[in-house]
This record gives structure tokens, sequence and C-alpha cells, in this order.
């Protein structure tokens, strides 16, 4: 078996467990009992589903953060909630690269300086990307994989820009599902989270002027 034919098995493998899994996620409740009935490979369950989340984000992840420090505490939860959303990355990386890099890399090439600015700024594109909270990590992932980016260099950009995101999902999604007992914490985390990822997107914007005034 190929790795291509290995890649899209594990694709569809992965597609057909979410499937199965989306009636229970779409319950916080479901969620927590899902994850804890297993005992010690509660871990290993949320892993599996952060991954599988990563792959195919049916429930935003903000969600499911905040489910995890409601399980296992702040700091166990950050923990889980970053290696779960590092695995399933580097998992979409590896999906599109096997998958789609061979057909997309000729295309690339076609678009002149654009193509050439953009994959000699990989790493900053993919960690400004992880810091703007409407852009679809999922999409970031498979766009490295389908770019010339070596994988260490996406999973260090993904470390650096996913802990910040990671630290404030955990806390906005925890207030979320404890709305009632402190709504003006979940509020103070919204405006912090507009503030910072706010001027994340603005350097987003600025780095991509940046490049298209270069490439004229």
């Amino acid at each position: 078996m190929n790795k291509r034919t290995f890649s899209l098995i594990t694709w569809l493998l992965s597609l057909s467990l979410i499937v199965l899994l989306y009636p229970k996620l779409q319950d916080p409740t479901e969620i927590q009992n899902l994850i804890t009935q297993w005992k010690w490979l509660s871990v290993c369950i949320d892993l599996s589903i952060l991954t599988l989340l990563a792959l195919f984000p049916i429930i935003p992840f903000v969600l499911m953060a905040g489910i995890n420090t409601l399980i296992f505490g702040w700091v166990g939860g950050f923990l889980v909630s970053l290696c779960g959303s590092l695995l399933g990355a580097s998992l979409g990386f590896w999906l599109a690269r096997t998958l789609g890099q061979a057909w997309v890399q000729p295309k690339i090439g076609k678009l002149g300086k654009w193509g050439t600015l953009i994959e000699s700024n990989s790493f900053s594109i993919t960690l400004i990307s992880r810091l703007i909270p409407i852009l679809p990590a999922a999409a970031v992932n498979y766009a490295a994989g389908l770019s010339a980016m070596s994988f260490p260099k996406f999973l260090v950009a993904s470390i650096i820009g996913k802990i910040p995101m990671i630290i404030w999902e955990s806390w906005a999604g925890h207030d979320f599902w404890n709305l009632s007992e402190s709504p003006s914490r979940f509020f103070l985390a919204l405006v912090i989270g507009i503030v910072i990822f706010g001027l994340a997107g603005f350097l987003g914007y600025s780095s991509v002027k940046g490049f298209k005034d270069t490439s004229m």
C-alpha cells in the first residue's frame, strides 16, 4: 500500500468516525460523558476527538477547549487541547501533502512572484493565520501541507501561534459553559480576544499588503 492510498483510507476513516460522533458532539454533557467514561483512557479519547475535529471542524474548537478545562482543570485542559490540536494539525498537513501537493505545486509555480512570495513567507503566514480566529485551523493545515513548507517549520509556527490562541479559547470556552455564573468574565474574555486577535488580523492584512507591494 503506497502513502497516497493509506492517506485516503485514513481520511475516509476519520470522516466516518466524525459522522458517528456528530450527535454526541452537539451536547456538552454528552461530550463530557463520552470522554470521562473511559477513566484512565479519557485523555486518549479526548486527544482522538480533538484530532478528528482538526480535520473536520464540525463544532468550534473553543467549545472543546472549554470542556477540557472543566474535565482536566486549567493547566491539564490547556495541555490536552494544545496536544490534540497539534496532533490534528500534523495529520491534516500530512494528508494534504500526500494527497494533493503534487497536483497543487505546479499551479503555485504559475503564480509567478506571488507564488514565490507566499512560499518564501510560509512560516510567518502560518504563524499569523493561527492568531486569526475567523480563519479555520483545518484550512491552514491543509494549505500548509499543499505548499512547499517543511513540516518542522509548520510545527514550530503552529506551536507558537496556537499557545496564545488556546489559552484564550480555554478561558472563553470555560466561561461560556459557565455563563450563568460569571457573565462578566465571559464578556471580558470576548473583549480581550477581539483586541488581541484583531491586532493579529491587522498584522496579517498588513503582511499581505506588503507582499503585494513587493511583487509590483
